[in-house]
């Protein structure tokens, strides 16, 4: 039987497990693991989670993002009750640009522009199309049960490397650790770039996801989670690996919902809502210039390793395109040709 260690219990470990032969010995290894209480050691129960075509990718990861969009699409068919993902209306409007530059205009389901008069006056053009928005408190917890229950292992356990998860005898060892990557000592990934982001869980029921692109760097998004609860964000900041949640901030990101939604966000005023938690939180990617996510195998240390990691946008847009990938890695490992000589 082949065995398969899968370091990285987030998103991108799961569906990584999700994808790979029902017959396979998995485990799936994290210092912190679906259904612990929440903290910022991981990113998945933190992100947006809605999936949306990330600009500026390259050909190889928009074939990911779209992979994955059927995944995500699914399991919203299939299981719309418990999954924790939902089919939504997805509205994008940008100040800059054209709509020659959106890739996924030809390739969405229910693609098409807005009109001018669904515009606001400094929108350059606007796009509405049909997507998936998730749940992470819902989804995460459910789809570990969905693998435990195919016989997946999960196991805690801290490791500074790689080559320290060696006891368990692998067959293949997946990195799945995102920002960890450049801590483990064996991979000290020095690419990666991170993006501070602050938002806010509100409890309020949206049926529908929203994101503004403007000019300097303003930006606003909202996403309906079929809990109903609605993420809301406005911070990004290319370069800062902060996670302090700042007061300014949240106000910033509720000006910019009465200024773009007011019919939504009557009021600026965080008291006039009602806030679970705010969010402030980093994720690390991997830029163009370094050849954008790495989803790859390599021989290390003799050991059979398939890195995967460095994600634009974070896990869920490439959860399961990702996932397939590394899948077809692992049976690459498992089915080398011989070549000449070697029979």
């Amino acid at each position: 039987m082949v065995a398969v260690t899968i370091l990285g219990a987030g998103v991108t470990g799961m569906t990584i497990a999700s994808q790979l032969p029902t017959d396979y010995q998995i485990t799936i290894i994290g210092n912190v693991l679906p259904g612990d209480p929440l903290t910022t050691e991981w990113a998945s129960p933190w992100a947006g989670a809605c999936w949306v075509g990330v600009h500026g990718s390259n050909a190889r990861e928009q074939q990911l993002q779209l992979d994955s969009l059927a995944g995500l699409w699914k399991l919203a068919k299939e299981h719309p009750d418990d999954s924790g993902l939902r089919i939504s209306k997805m509205t994008e409007i940008l100040e800059y640009g054209s709509p020659e530059d959106i890739w996924y205009r030809t390739k969405v389901p229910g693609f098409r522009l807005l009109r001018p008069s669904e515009l606001p006056a400094q929108a350059a053009f606007g796009v509405t199309y049909s997507t998936v928005c998730i749940s992470p408190p819902v989804f995460l917890p459910w789809i570990r049960a969905r693998l435990e229950a195919r016989g997946v292992k999960f196991q805690r356990d801290n490791v500074e490397s790689l080559q320290e998860l060696g006891y368990l005898n692998q067959d293949v060892l997946i990195n799945a650790t995102g920002a960890r990557s450049k801590d483990l000592v064996d991979v000290a990934e020095k690419s990666l770039v991170p993006y501070r982001l602050q938002s806010l869980l509100i409890k309020f029921d949206y049926d529908e996801c929203y994101i503004y692109r403007g000019n300097n760097g303003y930006y606003f998004n909202m996403f309906g989670r079929p809990d109903g609860t609605t993420y809301i964000g406005g911070i990004k900041e290319l370069g800062n690996p902060d996670r302090t949640v700042y007061d300014q901030d949240r106000r910033v990101i509720l000006t910019r919902g009465n200024h773009l939604l007011p019919s939504l966000f009557p009021s600026p005023d965080p008291k006039d809502y009602q806030i679970l938690y705010d969010i402030g939180n980093t994720y690390h990617f991997r830029p163009q210039e370094k050849g954008g996510a790495r989803v790859e195998k390599e021989l290390l240390g003799g050991q059979k390793v398939i890195h995967a990691y460095g994600q634009e946008a974070g896990g869920y847009c490439y959860s399961f395109g990702l996932s397939r990938r590394v899948a077809e890695l692992v049976a690459d490992f498992m089915y080398e040709w011989p070549g000449p000589g070697k029979l």
